[in-house]
């Protein structure tokens, strides 16, 4: 009995100093500061609770498509990271598209060499999106006039189609808290929106050729905010 009591407490200094360690690690690999003790008990009280997530989830799901890992989110709750409001995204059936030609396509393709896609930033919630629009140099579309005009669930790419285009975040910078789609000129527009058949990865790959695509994720799952790679599917979407 005594052997293994002493057995426990060894694995559980293992365990407690193992996980110290991660929190170290974590704090200097996101250089993460907090304003005051009480914040960081707080924040590294959670940082355990993910890892312990982490950890259950590759011990129950050894052949899963998607893997999860220590990320600069892991000292934060899935509820401050998330809208509450969900969307269900119904298929369009009439504007379902696949591609009804073979082309020869590269091993990889990377829109980000061509000057198209801008850095990934902080996106915020579904509302919050970014029009990117490559004109000769990258010019970055106006969020705000989306976020204005385009309220969930409309379609956003159909709202800015029928808005005349995209303006520059430079001529409508701010949301306004009221739709005015004469306070910018469009410097960008689209006449045809294409949309995938579900799994067809033949037409995506045909079609990343010549355009980028616009994707919508459900990001409500602690999966998605501890999210290291692979793969998951659903038609709830908030970012």
């Amino acid at each position: 009995m005594h052997l293994k009591l002493i057995i426990f407490s060894v694995l559980l200094v293992v365990v407690s100093s193992s996980s110290s360690i991660n929190w170290l690690k974590f704090k200097r690999d996101y250089n993460k500061h907090y304003k005051s003790a009480a914040k960081e008990a707080e924040r590294k009280q959670i940082f355990f609770e993910n890892v312990n997530r982490i950890r259950t989830y590759e011990r129950l799901h050894p052949n899963a498509t998607f893997k999860l890992g220590i990320n600069h989110l892991t000292d934060r709750r899935i509820e401050e990271l998330v809208s509450r409001s969900k969307h269900y995204i119904e298929p369009l059936a009439g504007s379902m598209e696949s591609t009804l030609e073979s082309i020869f396509v590269p091993d990889s393709f990377d829109w980000r060499t061509k000057g198209v896609i801008s850095p990934v930033k902080d996106q915020g919630v579904l509302t919050d999106v970014e029009a990117v629009v490559a004109v000769g140099q990258l010019v970055l579309g106006s969020v705000a006039r989306v976020v204005d005009c385009c309220p969930q669930p409309v379609d956003p790419l159909q709202c800015i189609r029928k808005l005349g285009g995209i303006c520059s975040a430079r001529d409508y910078p701010t949301p306004t808290g009221k739709c005015i789609p004469d306070q910018c000129k469009p410097f960008a527009h689209f006449d045809k929106i294409m949309r995938l058949k579900n799994r067809d990865e033949n037409t995506m790959v045909t079609w990343i050729q010549n355009s980028t695509l616009f994707v919508g994720i459900d990001a409500s799952q602690t999966s998605f905010e501890l999210y290291q790679g692979g793969k998951t599917c659903s038609l709830i979407v908030l970012h």
